[in-house]
């Protein structure tokens, strides 16, 4: 028997292959529903317990980065547009999540927090059913043994309601293997963001 697994999937259906029925059936909701119940980023982050002091030399410094990184991204590729068949949304994202991770690294690693950002990123159901390799994952390395899946951000040229798709699963089975918890998930095309926050229960 072949024990190679690096080119079988781990899972029975990838996340890109399931259809937007078969998506809600497994999630237990209309996604349409999502935009009804949708609310402001500062009051989810506020939920979270986190606040952002727009005063801080640190955040006004991180934004500055942001800035100059999309900037520069700009300046290396042009304006990201579905006519550019040379734009790459993931470039673009990393050019944006550098600096925030990196303000994110240097602010808890005096929590014992070692968060870690992963491009392509394998996430597999508990069940097998579902699964696929994600754009970017943010993981919270507990010890050699334990990890939680903080983060998921799916990124797509042209369709919000494909990387919706995507990361609404990947989300749900990034909770149910962690347990425990919040796990969090934007969506890009590069110029619309959305963010989305599931707790085991509802999104």
């Amino acid at each position: 028997m072949d024990d190679d697994t690096t080119t079988r999937p781990k899972w029975k259906n990838s996340y890109s292959g399931i259809s937007v029925l078969e998506a809600e059936k497994r999630l237990g909701f209309m996604m349409q529903t999502l935009d009804n119940e949708a609310i402001p980023v500062s009051e989810m982050l506020a939920d979270a317990g986190y606040t952002i002091d727009e005063s801080n030399e640190e955040i006004k410094k991180t934004k500055s980065e942001v800035y100059k990184a999309i900037l520069q991204y700009l300046d290396l590729e042009g304006y990201p547009t579905e006519t550019n068949p040379e734009y790459n949304v993931s470039d673009l994202v990393l050019y944006i999540l550098g600096p925030i991770v990196s303000y994110f690294k240097r602010k808890h690693i005096q929590k014992g927090q070692n968060i870690r950002l992963r491009r392509e990123k394998e996430i597999v159901s508990v069940d097998g059913e579902t699964g696929g390799k994600e754009k970017f994952v943010m993981i919270d390395r507990v010890s050699v043994t334990e990890r939680y899946f903080v983060l998921v951000i799916e990124a797509k040229r042209s369709s919000l309601g494909e990387a919706m798709k995507q990361c609404l699963l990947s989300m749900r089975d990034m909770q149910d293997g962690n347990g425990v918890g919040k796990v969090y998930g934007f969506i890009t095309t590069g110029e619309s963001w959305q963010m989305v926050r599931y707790d085991g229960v509802s999104f």
